[in-house]
């Protein structure tokens, strides 16, 4: 058998030999690509199937919640605003706009129907209808400014209204971003009413009232002339680094309409980003009403609290 022939025969045998490692191969790298995750730079391509999806009002959602940031990025703020991004629950949206990656789902969408879907290189766009949206009345958060709402300490003190005060921050295991504008009241800095962002349990952003508890009596925050529903619903909490401990005292929050008080609602260190709901009976459905939140505590230390209500 000459040189050549003995080479030929010898690379098919081998060839036929190498045959499955090859298929092994493929098969390998078909998986990996399927499970491998977007590049940054393939985010931008959301821009144009969440824009024919969403209309304005809705709610965008990234599944997993570490893709969030991602998609954030390349959608922008307007598409997702810190008030979705930092949402207290889903109940109040009539319709949402999920991006999933590598066939992850929120489970807080469960249930949601299906209306339309949309596939985009490793994304897949659904836009999603709630079958029980609870619409929100009044929001709370939204409505704190001079014009609405009113703040005072035990003396009574006042606290006034701050436009252009310092934004501080309590950094790493601190408290939360006191906002520019915000009620200021006496003594520590920590007594004051702003919006701002905690960390719940789960290290979710919820965005709130900050509310610490002064040392005697109850901070008030009330509320003038608001057109209500049938309940004020809400949650409370505080920043997790400082609830995990579970050595504060319970915190207190009492809600008033028109002087009678409709609810109260007691959290404790470990309850986490805990619900309350209060039915307004008689109070219901009425207009020009007095919403008056107390916040006290035994023990005022360290009761970095925060919440937010709305009346539906």
């Amino acid at each position: 058998m000459s040189a050549r022939r003995r080479a030929l025969a010898w690379l098919a045998r081998y060839w036929m030999a190498a045959l499955p490692l090859v298929g092994v191969v493929e098969l390998l790298a078909d998986q990996y690509f399927a499970t491998r995750a977007p590049s940054f730079r393939q985010y931008a391509r959301l821009a144009e199937p969440v824009a024919r999806l969403r209309q304005a009002g809705d709610l965008v959602v990234v599944a997993p919640r570490w893709a969030e940031p991602l998609a954030r990025s390349a959608l922008g703020d307007e598409v997702m605003p810190l008030s979705d991004i930092a949402r207290p629950d889903l109940s109040g949206y009539g319709t949402a706009v999920e991006v999933s990656v590598l066939g992850q789902r929120d489970p807080e969408l469960a249930g949601w129907r299906e209306l339309r879907r949309e596939t985009r290189g490793g994304f897949v766009i659904r836009k999603l209808e709630n079958p029980a949206p609870a619409p929100t009345v009044l929001d709370f958060v939204e409505a704190l400014s001079p014009a609405r709402a009113e703040v005072w300490i035990p003396g009574p003190t006042r606290c006034p209204w701050r436009a252009n005060a310092p934004v501080l921050a309590g950094g790493l295991g601190g408290h939360p971003t006191f906002p520019r504008q915000r009620f200021q009241c006496r003594g520590s800095g920590f007594f004051n009413v702003g919006v701002t962002v905690i960390a719940d349990q789960d290290f979710r952003a919820r965005r709130c009232l900050w509310a610490h508890p002064p040392r005697r009596g109850e901070l008030v925050i009330r509320y003038r002339d608001v057109a209500l529903g049938d309940a004020i619903v809400g949650h409370g909490g505080l920043y997790w680094i400082v609830e995990r401990e579970r050595r504060g005292a319970p915190i207190e929050l009492r809600i008033r309409v028109n002087g009678d008080e409709v609810g109260r609602t007691t959290h404790r260190d470990g309850d986490g980003w805990s619900a309350f709901e209060m039915q307004l009976g008689d109070h219901a459905r009425t207009t020009g009403a007095s919403v008056e939140f107390a916040v006290s505590s035994s023990d005022h230390r360290h009761r970095h609290f925060c919440f937010e209500a709305r009346t539906r």
